[in-house]
């Protein structure tokens, strides 16, 4: 509720350095920054200093093996792409992210079927950042065949 109720990415990187970010919440931190992502003056505060966001980026890979729940995973790949998109330039270690999320999503995948929606905002953010994984690409394939009813 902290994090919904930040009016700007001040307020949301101040309370980044007071309270403890988990697997639970992290999601919601890259959720939150995208929606930022509307004005310009957001926009500008990270195209200036792309390493405000290295805070949120490290707490992201030192959370490496606990990110398996799909819709988190498709929330922060969607949100990353979504800043990148939006800022014009990669996120801070946009390659190390991005190959965590596609290593928790395949890991994800193997365990549940992922929802149509979480496929697609899945396959929109790799997409958005031109980021190629024939293994992933063919698993949201099978994935959203396995939604279809037949």
């Amino acid at each position: 509720k902290k994090i919904r109720n930040c009016k700007d990415l001040n307020q949301l990187f101040e309370l980044q350095r007071h309270e403890e970010i988990n697997r639970y919440c992290i999601s919601f931190y890259w959720a939150q920054i995208a929606s930022f992502m509307y004005t310009e003056t957001e926009c500008q505060m990270i195209r200036n200093n792309p390493e405000i966001l290295k805070p949120i980026v490290k707490l992201t890979l030192d959370l490496t093996g606990e990110l398996n729940h799909p819709r988190s995973l498709a929330i922060m790949a969607y949100s990353v792409a979504k800043i990148s998109s939006r800022t014009r330039q990669s996120i801070v270690q946009s390659r190390e992210v991005f190959q965590l999320l596609e290593e928790n999503i395949v890991k994800a995948a193997e365990k549940e079927t992922l929802s149509p929606k979480n496929c697609a905002n899945i396959l929109w953010a790799f997409a958005k950042v031109n980021r190629k994984s024939t293994q992933l690409f063919r698993l949201m394939e099978n994935q959203l065949i396995m939604n279809i009813d037949t």
